[in-house]
């Protein structure tokens, strides 16, 4: 009889190979809408969420959806992170101050 031990060596790990910029761009292409993009751009120029909202006619918190389903697609956690992230993927550019 084989022991617990036989099994464990026969499963092999998945491995998952790490996705390129090319594929992170056409992924983060698809699933950001024209709306987060707008939205991300406008933190990029350092305006908050009601700022971005009286922009845009949305409320404050409807802005402040579209950034956290925006940092979701691309992976990071903050505003400054999925701003450095999009320009890195060329989802926006870098605006002149």
């Amino acid at each position: 009889m084989a022991n617990r031990s036989d099994y464990a060596r026969r499963a092999e790990p998945r491995s998952f190979r790490p996705t390129t910029d090319r594929e992170d761009r056409l992924i983060a292409s698809r699933l950001i809408t024209e709306r987060q993009l707008e939205c991300l751009s406008w933190v990029q120029q350092g305006k908050s969420a009601t700022d971005i909202g009286s922009i845009l006619g949305l409320s404050g918190r409807t802005v402040e959806k579209h950034i956290i389903k925006v940092c979701g697609h691309l992976g990071v956690k903050t505003r400054i992170q999925a701003v450095v992230r999009a320009r890195e993927l060329g989802l926006i550019t870098a605006s002149a101050p």
